[in-house]
């Protein structure tokens, strides 16, 4: 009886302990979790672009700090679609050297980042993206958020986020990030 309620306990324990979130690049759970949509991107002009984004690599020493910038634009049919994306790594953001990816996206007004990993330091960025229609979008309930793999919405600190409805311009300015993931504007 007793080995019988042993087992009993430990598979308890056992099912409770793996019920926990794992993933690396969860957020902390602080309440705030939004119900937006991820603001559109014009769709790329027919015959000029088979890929839904661009991805671009830099090298970085996360003891070091450092910067990546980058930039992607694309035709739509209505115009020009440029995004630019500026990623500042304090000194130990993280444990030596790792090949950091940025994809821009060509149908959300989002950025995906890699390697999956969780930061000891701050890392701060800055996205601008012009060439949005932002008709319908309300600039009271902008925001920039982290889009977990379960289509999740969780707030993310940053100094502004603005929007200029006549250049289609959406810029957040210092967004802290914890790790990466997916970020984006939502309304």
């Amino acid at each position: 009886m007793k080995k019988l309620l042993t087992f009993l306990l430990f598979s308890v324990f056992l099912l409770i302990g793996c019920n926990q979130e794992s993933e690396i690049t969860a957020p902390v759970d602080t309440g705030t979790n939004h119900q937006y949509k991820l603001i559109s991107l014009p769709a790329p002009a027919a015959g000029l672009q088979i890929e839904s984004g661009h991805t671009e690599y830099k090298y970085i020493d996360g003891e070091e700090g450092g910067t990546f910038y980058a930039e992607y634009s694309y035709q739509s049919n209505s115009g020009t679609v440029s995004q630019y994306s500026n990623l500042v790594f304090y000194e130990e953001a993280f444990g030596g050297w790792k090949n950091i990816s940025q994809t821009f996206s060509s149908e959300g007004a989002a950025m995906e980042f890699g390697p999956s990993m969780q930061f000891q330091a701050t890392v701060k960025y800055t996205y601008t993206i012009y060439g949005v229609d932002l008709t319908g979008v309300n600039p009271n309930t902008l925001d920039f958020v982290y889009l977990d793999s379960n289509g999740n919405m969780i707030n993310v600190q940053y100094d502004s986020v603005d929007m200029d409805q006549n250049t289609g311009m959406l810029k957040v300015v210092n967004a802290t990030l914890p790790h990466f993931s997916r970020y984006g504007f939502v309304n």
